[in-house]
């Protein structure tokens, strides 16, 4: 399961709920990262928007804010994964991102340098024809946390929703032996329907992060852990 901030938060409280800061500015990352509640419950990504816009700078500012919550870093990288392994860790980062469609060297090399250095590694499988095969090569290389997600563009083409996950999430638990995580227009209503899933990490974005009140829903996901058996306030 890997020995970051993040893996042993897992194992103490069980699951937890991910707020995705999918923001181009950071001063409004910041601003919703500062309400959050002080829970062993949440978890703080540093969305790919954000890096891309202030890179790695939004992760120092992340930590320097919230010095004891676990932040991941969404590289979703494919390639020099030992360099942005590295630089995420000096950032004060406790995973990263690598898509599950990336090369086995890769793979293998992120865990490798995840191991080294404290971290994390989620394996994404966005863009996956076949996400069960993906996560046959994620359980090969040891990858940490396997990532059930199905990006914004897709939701709103297809017409999906978060429900339609669920399933996907079942199989994930039933054939990954580490940490499963599931991302993709959840609401912090439907948190207990994932964790009873198997889903051990609920990633929400902007049903948090863009509401009129970002702390009331993220304390309504909070509760919804709790419900669903999290053994951390």
């Amino acid at each position: 399961m890997g020995r970051s901030r993040l893996t042993g938060r897992v194992r103490e409280c069980g699951p937890l709920v991910q707020v995705a800061l999918d923001f181009t500015d950071l001063w409004s990352a910041l601003r919703v990262a500062a309400l959050m509640p002080d829970s062993s419950s949440i978890v703080l990504e540093a969305g790919t928007p954000l890096l891309k816009s202030w890179g790695l700078m939004s992760v120092r500012a992340l930590r320097a804010l919230k010095p004891e919550t676990p932040i991941v870093a969404d590289t979703k990288t494919v390639d020099a994964v030992s360099l942005e392994a590295r630089a995420s860790s000096e950032a004060g980062a406790d995973a990263f991102t690598v898509l599950a469609l990336a090369e086995d060297e890769s793979l293998k090399a992120a865990v490798e340098e995840a191991e080294a250095l404290g971290l994390s590694v989620y394996g994404d499988t966005i863009a996956s024809r076949d996400p069960l095969s993906s996560l046959e090569r994620l359980q090969k290389f040891g990858v940490h946390i396997a990532l059930v997600h199905v990006g914004v563009d897709v939701q709103a083409r297809l017409g999906l929703r978060a429900a339609d996950l669920v399933n996907v999430v079942k199989g994930f638990r039933e054939a990954f032996r580490g940490i499963v995580a599931v991302a993709g227009g959840i609401k912090p209503g439907e948190v207990e329907i994932f964790v009873n899933a198997g889903a051990d990490i609920v990633i929400i974005g902007s049903a948090i992060t863009r509401s009129q009140d970002p702390r009331g829903e993220a304390l309504k996901a909070i509760e919804a852990l709790r419900r669903a058996g999290s053994k951390c306030p």
